[in-house]
């Protein structure tokens, strides 16, 4: 009986352990994507009609999501990496060529 509390007691000191030592990939990864979230927000509230006025805030933009990207290329690998800056390049496309220039670049790099 006392084993049978002691093998019980040992088990749920290890499941309360192995609970407490969390995935922490998974909140980088959550955290990566709220911030790549925000920022297509922000680049989606410039695509209208007046983008032609919006091409300064379009190219600062852009250079954060290169920040952005090359800070989480770890975490992305560098497929994810490519993908992402091609995929905001083929968004941007009508909107901001420059942009698409400097994505297409960036993208090449990995």
């Amino acid at each position: 009986m006392r084993t049978g509390k002691r093998i019980v007691g040992v088990l749920l000191a290890a499941a309360l352990v192995l609970a407490g030592c969390g995935d922490k990939r998974s909140d980088a990864r959550n955290a990566m994507e709220t911030k790549f979230e925000r920022i297509d927000y922000e680049m989606s509230t410039l695509e209208t009609v007046t983008s032609t006025y919006n091409r300064r805030h379009f190219e600062q933009a852009t250079q954060r999501y290169i920040v952005l990207v090359r800070n989480y290329t770890d975490l992305l690998g560098p497929d994810e990496a490519k993908r992402r800056l091609r995929q905001k390049a083929e968004e941007l496309g009508s909107f901001c060529l420059p942009c698409v220039a400097t994505l297409d670049a960036e993208a090449s790099r990995y």
